[in-house]
């Protein structure tokens, strides 16, 4: 039998392509793909973590904080969908950012059994610190790549997410 594998795949050391590739090579290549994506992640959030901490947040709090501070006003019910968190968890969160001042939650007019979320008195203070923070994990995990690359991994990455989340929704 001859190989038919491309002299790029033969090049980088790749699996065959798909109509070449048995189940289980397949099978392999998408959880390498997987994995990777979930390392780079997490080496990205313990990056951020370890950037933040000086802060005196943790990285749910950031997290929520950086939302609110894009979507404020939303509901905490609202907030706690758009995020995937569960109401409790996030309201802990929350309270947590109140006590630093970071958030504040106002009584809707329309419904006084909802809180809605704002920014607090010391958020933009902070907002600064944590766009540097960002930039700064920025630089280092797109160290090496030229913009087309860093442009082609984001435009990759959105449609991998734009085909999870249609499948996740059917």
């Amino acid at each position: 039998m001859t190989n038919t594998r491309s002299a790029a795949e033969e090049d980088e050391g790749r699996p065959p392509t798909a109509g070449h590739e048995t189940a289980s090579v397949a099978a392999a290549r998408i959880e390498n793909v997987g994995f990777l994506v979930a390392d780079v992640t997490r080496l990205m959030r313990k990056s951020f973590d370890r950037r933040v901490r000086s802060l005196g947040l943790t990285r749910p709090q950031w997290r929520v904080l950086v939302y609110v501070l894009q979507n404020e006003g939303l509901s905490q019910s609202m907030l706690a969908r758009a995020m995937d968190l569960e109401r409790a968890p996030l309201g802990q969160l929350v309270r947590a950012l109140e006590n630093l001042r970071l958030v504040r939650r106002v009584r809707s007019s329309a419904d006084q059994r909802e809180w809605l979320i704002y920014g607090g008195e010391d958020s933009r203070d902070i907002m600064p610190q944590l766009v540097e923070a960002a930039g700064w994990l920025r630089s280092v995990y797109f160290q090496g790549l030229t913009r087309s690359e860093e442009q082609m991994l984001r435009r990759l990455l959105e449609r991998m997410r734009s085909n999870l989340s249609y499948e996740l929704e059917r």
